[in-house]
């Protein structure tokens, strides 16, 4: 199954010296974002320079710094609400939805329409975070994944989910208030999702191969398990998320349309 690409033949057309170019990925990827999914570029900034104020994984990651940010995100959904108990677990779980939300689909969409594919690594990437605390852009710094050129669509997905995704979701784990296992089944949510939402920009068989390998294989391609298996399951004739995103939980905030609570 080969990489789905919306302008293969402008390659024919590009001189030799662009193709060899540090940031042509880069401007490849702002040209398909801008001509696709132009808000994308609202909150992902390629081969910009960040602002100071930016972190990488290592450090927004640090217990300080991780449990400073959720309190300022705290303060802001319960600011009405100041009597209320505080629970960290579906804070947090709207807060990881808030990352997962703002970077996966346009890491999602490089891969599976662009030939060359882009690193997913999290330390090329830098974050700023909003005043409330939660993620607000991503400053990425664009460095092709040549071993994963030739790959299909799955094999990078796979990649994505090894590369970024885990090391992310172990981040955000590490500090005791939200399980792992959650986290996925929101990103699986937001996944299946996005596949959908990139029709027709790639073909049906893509994403059937795609949904498959992510909901319905036990492992990953190294034989390791895959933790995104069954986060959407068949329910009444559609592809429905398996559990509650806890967001019902915190105050004024909308529970989903689509809320599992409400098949129980």
């Amino acid at each position: 199954m080969a990489i789905t690409t919306r302008q293969a033949d402008e390659y024919a057309s590009l001189p030799v010296i662009f193709l060899q170019s540090g940031n042509a990925l880069g401007n490849r990827l702002h040209a398909l974002f801008s001509a696709e999914r132009d808000y994308f570029l609202d909150s992902l900034k390629l081969d910009q320079s960040a602002p100071a104020a930016a972190m990488t994984l290592d450090q927004w990651s640090q217990s300080d710094c991780f449990h400073t940010l959720c309190q300022h995100y705290g303060d802001h959904l319960y600011c009405n609400h100041s009597q209320m108990a505080r629970e960290a677990k579906p804070l947090q779980s709207l807060w990881a939805q808030w990352y997962f939300g703002l970077i996966v689909p346009p890491m999602m969409m490089s891969l599976l329409l662009e030939p060359r594919a882009l690193d997913c690594s999290p330390h090329h990437f830098r974050i700023e975070f909003h005043e409330t605390g939660r993620p607000a852009c991503y400053w990425l710094e664009v460095h092709e994944d040549k071993d994963a050129r030739y790959l299909n669509a799955h094999q990078r997905i796979d990649r994505l989910i090894q590369r970024h995704l885990q090391p992310v979701v172990a981040a955000i784990e590490q500090h005791g208030a939200i399980n792992a296992r959650l986290i996925w089944n929101n990103t699986g949510y937001l996944m299946h999702w996005f596949l959908g939402n990139l029709q027709p920009l790639i073909d049906k068989e893509t994403r059937v191969t795609l949904e498959h390998a992510l909901f319905f294989s036990r492992e990953l391609l190294d034989g390791s398990d895959n933790p995104l298996y069954r986060t959407m399951i068949p329910r009444e004739g559609a592809m429905q998320r398996r559990s509650c995103c806890q967001r019902y939980r915190v105050p004024d905030v909308q529970r989903c349309g689509d809320c599992t609570l409400k098949c129980t």
